[in-house]
Formats: C-alpha cells, structure tokens, sequence
C-alpha cells in the first residue's frame, strides 16, 4: 500500500489537521479584532500603495494574510513582482 501511497500523493492532510488550522486562523483573526471586510480593505489599500511605487507588481495577485506565530501575531503579504527583461 505504502508504494500507491508515493506513488499518487503520498498522505492526505487528515480532517483533525485541516480542522486545527481553521480554528488557529480564527482565533488569530479575532485575537486581533480584524474582521475579514476589514483585511480586504487592507488588502486593496496595500495593494494601491505598492502599485503606485512598484510598477511590476499586479494587485490582484496580492495575497494578504494573519498568521499565528510563537511569541506574536503577523500580517503577512505575498507580493508577486514580474520580471523584466
């Protein structure tokens, strides 16, 4: 069985697991009192701001997202920049 396993996928994330970081992310979300409409908002203004001094940067592929660590929370942004040749 271990040979199908690494040969089509490996392991699936188990329902526990995927359930931990649904909750995880919630209670960051409220920890830090940012609603979801609040970190679009975010986004979109973070967006506007790195597009006006970062031309190859595309805003919709902004991602921005709170992740919880050891001792803090993070905002993170995933900022794709093309590349120009």
């Amino acid at each position: 069985m271990s040979f199908f396993n690494s040969l089509f996928g490996g392991k699936r994330e188990r329902s526990s697991d995927v359930a931990r970081e649904r909750l995880l992310t919630v209670l960051v979300h409220d920890r830090v009192k940012l609603t979801p409409e609040m970190l679009d908002k975010l986004k979109a203004e973070l967006s506007a701001v790195i597009a006006k001094y970062v031309p190859s940067v595309e805003p919709g592929e902004i991602e921005v997202s709170l992740l919880r660590g050891e001792a803090n929370d993070h905002i993170k942004a995933d900022i794709p920049l093309r590349r120009t040749t």
